[in-house]
């Protein structure tokens, strides 16, 4: 199905400027008269699988025995972001325990933050892979996007998600454990946080949204109940709802998403084993999250019966798609036009086929 037809915004952005010269100059003193420092850093290994145990260590060099407080930064497209922060011994050693609980090649380092009588320092960066333990199938370059200018979730924000089991088929036990199953992968391939809000009332791409609702919301109906064209191809329709203007980390306009969800047809998952779900459920959460179909049948994001042969993980080509719409592709930031933000409805048109 085609999208809606959008219309330019022309948005302006104020800058806090005054805040910023405030900063600076509040930092400037014990940068200029501060006593020299240095922080050394080692990464205890270069690439590791999802759950490994990977360090980085280091000292802190400065005259005078104290205790310094040290951040751990990693570097994601939009900048920096702090991952964790600890102090280091009086002898200057410290060690973080870096996150390895998603797919991502990036940059880490340690910041050393100025005090009264010492500068602030900042660590040579080093590059650290977390890659799947397994062999993904197929090529990394199958992959699309499920909009023209790669509309996705703020990946920099922790999204909630519900479950609305009233209907659900075969059975709620079966369906929670798959979507529960399934926001753990795609957590780990995107390395967005998902935040279980429990069960709902709801019903996901209905256009009754609700401030209380969660952003992401599993639902079941049948085709002569919804206008989404749930029919006799059709397993179940993911997307998102509701998009606002946006820039992503290097000021390319988006829209970003603000609710979506799954909706099943429930006669149709009705006679799913708890794997055939799964299935289904990793493909549609794929759209979710900005992924389009591709012809590849060897990916979860092709729109055949082919899914239904794929081994419970993201392939090669699903999990280059996620890693441009997730956390390593940097923060999102709205776009206002004058204090408010343009808000559109998206029809979802992901198709599965059973």
């Amino acid at each position: 199905m085609r999208r809606p037809s959008r219309t330019p915004v022309l948005a302006a952005v104020a800058m806090l400027a005054a805040s910023t010269v405030t900063v600076s100059l509040l930092a400037a003193p014990a940068e200029a008269g501060g006593r020299k420092t240095k922080v050394s850093a080692t990464l205890s290994t270069t690439a590791a699988n999802p759950g490994g145990i990977v360090t980085l260590s280091g000292w802190v060099k400065d005259k005078g025995k104290q205790k310094r407080r040290v951040v751990l930064e990693q570097k994601i497209a939009s900048g920096w972001r702090t991952v964790d922060k600890g102090r280091s011994a009086k002898d200057g050693a410290y060690a973080f325990t870096v996150p390895t609980t998603w797919f991502y090649s990036t940059k880490l380092r340690t910041r050393v933050k100025p005090t009264r009588k010492h500068r602030g320092s900042t660590s040579r960066a080093h590059r650290l892979s977390v890659v799947p333990a397994y062999t993904p199938l197929g090529s990394p370059d199958s992959w699309e996007t499920l909009g023209r200018s790669r509309d996705r979730w703020n990946p920099c924000r922790t999204l909630t998600y519900g479950i609305n089991t009233s209907r659900a088929t075969p059975d709620a036990g079966t369906v929670s454990t798959g979507i529960h199953n399934t926001m753990a992968l795609v957590s780990q391939a995107t390395g967005v946080r998902f935040r279980f809000k429990g069960e709902t009332a709801s019903n996901p791409l209905d256009r009754r949204w609700k401030r209380s609702d969660p952003d992401i919301i599993f639902g079941w109906t049948t085709d002569a109940e919804t206008k989404l064209d749930l029919g006799p191809t059709t397993a179940a329709r993911g997307g998102y709802d509701r998009t606002r203007r946006a820039r992503d980390a290097r000021g390319k306009a988006i829209w970003e998403a603000l609710d979506g969800g799954v909706i099943y047809d429930l006669t149709d998952t009705a006679t799913m084993n708890a794997t055939e779900f799964q299935q289904l459920t990793l493909h549609e959460m794929g759209h979710v999250m900005g992924l389009g179909h591709v012809s590849a049948p060897d990916q979860y994001m092709t729109p055949g019966v082919e899914l239904y042969s794929l081994p419970l993980v993201y392939q090669a080509g699903d999990l280059e798609g996620f890693s441009k719409l997730g956390l390593q592709a940097g923060c999102t930031r709205p776009v206002r036009f004058r204090g408010r933000t343009s808000l559109e409805r998206v029809v979802p048109f992901a198709t599965t086929l059973d």
